[in-house]
């Protein structure tokens, strides 16, 4: 059990650290200038964490916890709604500014490659929240169903 417990408190920091390390760059380069600071580090939490429950929830401590799971089953209804909205925000910032607005008219090519580092980086980690947000009730149903007919043949 200890080792299921280190697991998750390593696997919440590498989440951490990872999403701090891919939003810093944009911090050092366009300050407070850019708006989905928030939005952009729980969409790669939320990527990484439920992507690690899809499929290393065995060694996780909340393998065989039945209230967790149930939780998991409906707790992606508002997180969906979140992303869904966080995605349109973004998008309507895209399309209305663009993410050279963020740059005070500068005109140097790398900052046109360096938006296109913020919108792709952005957009990834936001769809992949989204698809792991649908993911994990099928998932949480699955394991329900694995260990309801395991405990019974024995």
């Amino acid at each position: 059990m200890q080792k299921q417990w280190n697991f998750e408190l390593l696997s919440w920091l590498f989440a951490i650290l990872f999403a701090v390390l891919m939003i810093a760059p944009i911090y050092l380069k366009v300050g407070d200038l850019y708006a989905f600071y928030i939005q952009n580090f729980i969409c790669i939490i939320v990527f990484l964490t439920l992507s690690r429950y899809i499929f290393l929830l065995s060694f996780t401590p909340f393998a065989r916890v039945k209230w967790f799971k149930f939780m998991l089953i409906f707790l992606p209804i508002p997180l969906f709604l979140y992303h869904i909205d966080s995605l349109y925000e973004f998008q309507r910032f895209l399309d209305e500014d663009g993410t050279i607005s963020l740059f005070k008219g500068s005109s140097d090519m790398s900052d046109y490659e360096f938006g296109k580092y913020i919108r792709y980086q952005f957009m990834f980690f936001c769809v992949g929240a989204l698809v792991t947000i649908a993911m994990i009730p099928i998932r949480m149903i699955i394991s329900f169903w694995r260990t309801t007919n395991t405990s019974d043949r024995v």
